[in-house]
């Protein structure tokens, strides 16, 4: 691999001898003091012409720089904004490892280029005609201060996104899902990362194209939270990822609105997530969109009171010290056992305990029922299942009177060996299409 010395010293003898090239000059990331040094590093050259149409007419004139293994001419590439007259560009691999990006410029045009973007060093100028260059910063690339309202643009877009996500993975579209991660949520993810690196750095610093440098920038953790977001293609693997996503952007966006003084929307963070949660449980033969989800460790309060709840609403027959003493020992269990709780923009309002087909309770809160809930709740497990199963206190008519409307039937009838209260076994079927 040739040295740098030896590819700076050809690029040079090139433009001397060439009396067509006035001038050169040099950008990118190997003027950047900031910028890591290895050997992957492009050269990224301009030569300021008289005119790009002799070297464009002669394709062999890029031979002296070296044996190539490929190459690109972007401004040959079908599309609109190319100015080839002005402007001409040659991607070059070359067999030693080195990378050349070489474009050509008039002088109106490289004198704008340069301007525009001061990681430049001037490299050669034969008639004096380039303006005076600074030292190489990449100032220009700083994390810029975001306002109020892309502050909050970006957190919408993000939240936004994934109800597409969401219906991707449950319609088991893994292309459509992948790009819709990368090229938009992801994008307002790293924004907002690198936002939070300003904050960090008085937005003085760089991240680099795509957040290339945020590994320099970010702690350790939150790092390896990021690269964690980037999933292959399994369908799981991909859910897990997207839960990473959900949790590194609602912490970053919730300390950077604070810092900021901007206000973070956390109902719409919420209720997004809620919806992409219920999309997650939602039966694969479902007809209907159901707003249930699985049930979490922050449930347990909330639903161990609406368990007491209805218990004591609906067995007046039991003593009500019976329930009350056995609450400890249901918040325990729930904590561990496989529920999912119906939920909306109002909160929770009901759940269901199920544990391989076997329907421990539906329970919904007071106010809440009568209003669709449980029914909602019971067609979730049907879709789960093909057969379900619960036992029903007798004297509990209302109960019964609701999983027989929903298609349930009476079993044999036992007595309860903790209650000694007559019960029903219930029984429910999917039938054959």
């Amino acid at each position: 691999m040739r040295s740098r010395k030896e590819m700076m010293d050809m690029i040079i003898e090139i433009a001397e001898k060439d009396v067509r090239i006035r001038g050169a000059y040099m950008g990118g990331s190997r003027t950047n003091p900031n910028a890591p040094r290895d050997v992957f590093q492009d050269y990224d050259i301009v030569y300021v012409v008289r005119e790009t149409e002799s070297f464009r007419m002669d394709r062999g004139w890029i031979d002296v720089f070296g044996r190539r293994m490929y190459m690109q001419y972007p401004d040959d590439m079908p599309g609109e904004g190319a100015e080839p007259e002005n402007c001409y560009g040659y991607l070059m691999q070359f067999a030693d490892g080195n990378r050349l990006d070489l474009r050509l410029m008039t002088l109106e045009y490289a004198k704008k280029d340069i301007l525009h973007d001061r990681l430049c060093v001037l490299l050669l100028d034969k008639d004096n005609m380039l303006p005076a260059i600074p030292d190489a910063t990449d100032e220009d690339h700083w994390v810029k201060k975001p306002g109020k309202e892309e502050y909050l643009h970006c957190c919408n877009e993000f939240w936004w996104i994934l109800n597409s996500v969401g219906k991707g993975l449950w319609r088991e579209e893994v292309p459509y899902v992948m790009d819709m991660i990368n090229k938009y949520s992801r994008l307002e993810l790293i924004k907002m990362l690198s936002w939070d690196v300003g904050i960090d750095t008085d937005f003085s610093c760089s991240v680099g194209k795509f957040g290339k440098y945020l590994k320099l920038r970010l702690s350790e953790d939150k790092y390896d939270r990021l690269v964690r977001t980037y999933p292959n293609a399994d369908k799981d693997a991909i859910w897990q990822s997207v839960w990473e996503m959900c949790e590194l952007f609602d912490e970053t966006a919730n300390r950077v609105g604070k810092e900021l003084g901007y206000p973070y929307n956390e109902m719409e963070a919420h209720n997004s997530r809620l919806y992409l949660d219920c999309t997650y449980a939602l039966p694969k033969d479902a007809e209907v969109f159901l707003m249930v989800r699985r049930m979490k460790a922050a449930d347990v309060n909330k639903t161990a009171e609406i368990w007491l709840e209805g218990n004591l609403d609906a067995h007046s027959f039991i003593p009500e010290e019976y329930w009350r003493g056995n609450y400890d020992e249901v918040k325990r269990q729930l904590a561990s056992a496989e529920g999912y709780v119906y939920e909306d923009c109002d909160g929770l309002h009901g759940f269901v305990g199920v544990k391989e087909g076997y329907i421990q309770g539906v329970f919904v809160r007071k106010e809440m029922r009568s209003k669709g809930i449980g029914k909602a709740l019971l067609d979730f497990c049907k879709g789960k299942y093909t057969e379900l199963s619960l036992h029903v206190y007798s004297e509990n008519k209302k109960a019964l009177e609701f999983y027989i409307r929903e298609g349930f039937q009476v079993g044999k009838v036992q007595s309860d060996g903790k209650t000694e209260r007559k019960e029903y076994e219930m029984i429910w079927r999917k039938e054959c299409e």
